[in-house]
């Protein structure tokens, strides 16, 4: 398979609103999925996920300060 074929992807549609426009990607990635070799779309889910984690790793504040900085109530 070519590289372009590999990086070709669709264009999300805008969405009026931020529950649109999660729906509207919720619609992509399943058609991605569905039409994309599992070992293409799960190196790109690893890469997605192992970064978030690395990123959570490297945070400095706990969960109860994290809170605090967003004024959100901690439980």
């Amino acid at each position: 398979m070519s590289i372009k074929k590999l990086f070709k992807m669709k264009w999300l549609k805008p969405g009026n609103n931020n529950n649109r426009d999660r729906m509207n990607f919720v619609k992509y990635w399943a058609d991605y999925v569905r039409t994309h070799p599992d070992d293409l779309w799960s190196k790109q889910q690893n890469v997605l996920i192992d970064s978030q984690i690395s990123g959570a790793r490297r945070f400095k504040h706990s969960p109860k300060k994290y809170l605090k900085i967003k004024n959100e109530p901690y439980s």
